[in-house]
């Protein structure tokens, strides 16, 4: 399955803003992002699993994700969505350097009273949308007045202060969780226990497990499994290789696991998944 992406012909970092339409459907492991993200959800379901809590999207919603926040994306069935980011040194910049502040957005933490700003913001995304498909003269720089005039919205209506001395317990884990998962791209392809990674880390093996589940939402031994899938599933998708081959090299070791995972993850086999894949590169 391949995603369908039209964005601006530039970088994030280089106009510390960018939109992306994408009809899409994938599974995205546990990663952060040195923007704030916001996606709207215009057909189609979306789940994403925001620092190990579900949020569940549907048509008319959005969830921001703010700056550093691990967030992972179980979307594997086909929707379409617009996706927001602002570079977080251009939040910085607007800011005089007083990133003092974490935004916190979703359907699921609105109070009745913020209902309203809520629905101005899509009102807004609606517009992102209309621009970008149909591309009208100067429409980047309309863009970028609507991308700003939402991180606005979002910074008066629904951030709150986090001073840097004041960090609470969880930030200072997500620091930790963050080389975590790094260390788990880089070596997802060997055996990795949660002895082993515990070791690795300093940790006892009991805290490792608890603290690794509270802030990713599944145990150490299924996210190196999804890390795995995701790798599988590009291969099935972009190679003719044995399914078994492909296991072999991203470290698959448990067919019948595979098998059940992948079909959980993906809603259909690797054939099938490998037949569509075809069709749509035609």
């Amino acid at each position: 399955m391949q995603d369908n992406i039209y964005k601006q012909n530039y970088d994030i970092h280089e106009q510390g803003i960018l939109v992306e339409y994408e009809t899409t459907g994938k599974y995205t492991p546990a990663h952060w992002h040195d923007s704030l993200e916001l996606v709207y959800i215009l057909n189609g379901n979306a789940t994403f699993y925001l620092e190990g809590t579900e949020h569940r999207l549907v048509p008319g919603e959005f969830i921001v994700i703010d700056t550093n926040q691990i967030h992972e994306a179980r979307c594997t069935r086909t929707y379409m969505r617009i996706v927001l980011r602002i570079d977080d040194d251009l939040i910085q910049r607007l800011m005089g350097n007083k990133r003092n502040f974490q935004i916190i957005c979703s359907r699921a933490e609105l109070t009745d009273d913020l209902v309203p700003a809520y629905l101005e913001i899509c009102e807004c995304l609606k517009k992102l949308v209309t621009l970008n498909v149909r591309q009208p003269k100067g429409y980047m720089i309309a863009t970028h007045s609507i991308a700003l005039d939402i991180l606005y919205r979002l910074i008066a209506d629904f951030s709150i202060p986090l001073l840097k001395e004041d960090l609470p317990e969880p930030s200072r884990n997500q620091l930790r969780m963050k080389e975590i998962v790094s260390y788990i791209d880089k070596h997802y392809m060997e055996p990795l226990s949660l002895e082993q990674i515990s070791d690795e880390f300093g940790l006892n093996s009991d805290y490792f497990s608890r603290m690794f589940r509270q802030n990713i939402g599944i145990p150490f031994t299924q996210h190196v499994n999804h890390v795995r899938l995701t790798h599988i599933y590009h291969d099935i998708c972009s190679t003719d290789d044995p399914v078994m081959e492909i296991l072999n090299r991203h470290g698959f070791t448990n067919y019948k696991l595979f098998s059940r995972m992948f079909k959980e993850l993906y809603g259909d086999t690797p054939r099938e998944i490998r037949r569509r894949a075809r069709l749509e590169a035609q």
